[in-house]
């Protein structure tokens, strides 16, 4: 009986210690590239003024707080910082990954919106650079494909903006149009989020669906290259 009784209180013990959550990302170290920044404001909506580079920070903030505490998260810019060059983006994000985690990156998002002539045009593209990187590229793609259920432009690949450098696996997104009129207006519909920078951009619902987008393709990701047991 005595021995009965130190089972049952062993099992009651282990059934009541918190359970602890684990997700495709967590452990991995990851960095996230807000496009453009400073005088380089990328595409711009002629009728609302709204720049290109302040909603790729926005949707940035955004993906950072959902993807930790559970993966280490570097930036490329923190604020409306003009860097060097785009080379100098990866090198840094580099030497931040290894500063907090010993390594290099996992992976290299780099959040874009794309721009037309066309105020009333819309579409959802991705890009990519090396082969290793296309399966980041496609699941990132089909995530905001899911969400957005806009006009699929694709995933192709070539030497796109920073995923040239560094040789980390890496994908650019356009997830939508920011000179569509309506997509400019959705990004003025948020409140101000004043980053650790001091710089203040706009977070809301249409930010916010694009990060869930995304962090729904890195999961995507990860979950997909452990099952078939790939490394970098």
């Amino acid at each position: 009986m005595k021995n009965l009784s130190k089972i049952v209180i062993g099992l009651a013990l282990l059934f009541s210690l918190p359970v602890v959550a684990t997700t495709p990302y967590t452990g991995k170290v990851i960095a996230l590239d807000a496009g453009h920044g400073g005088t380089e404001t990328g595409a711009v909506n002629t009728a609302t003024g709204v720049m290109e580079k302040d909603v790729n920070l926005a949707v940035v903030y955004a993906l950072k707080s959902k993807l930790e505490p559970e993966a280490m998260v570097v930036l490329t810019r923190v604020g409306d910082e003009t860097l060097d060059s785009r080379k100098s983006r990866v090198d840094q994000a580099i030497a931040d990954c290894k500063a907090l985690a010993g390594r290099t990156c996992d992976i290299l998002v780099s959040v874009h919106h794309n721009g037309s002539s066309d105020q009333s045009h819309d579409g959802t593209m991705v890009l990519y650079n090396e082969k290793s990187d296309k399966p980041l590229a496609i699941a990132l793609h089909d995530a905001l494909i899911s969400a957005l259920k806009l006009p699929d432009e694709g995933y192709d690949n070539g030497g796109y903006g920073i995923t040239v450098y560094g040789h980390l696996v890496s994908a650019l997104t356009e997830a939508y149009y920011i000179t569509n009129d309506w997509e400019a207006q959705q990004y003025l519909l948020g409140t101000d989020y004043v980053t650790p920078s001091g710089y203040t951009v706009r977070t809301g619902a249409r930010v916010n669906q694009e990060a869930q987008a995304q962090l729904d393709g890195i999961s995507k990701y990860f979950a997909t290259k452990t099952i078939k047991g790939g490394g970098r």
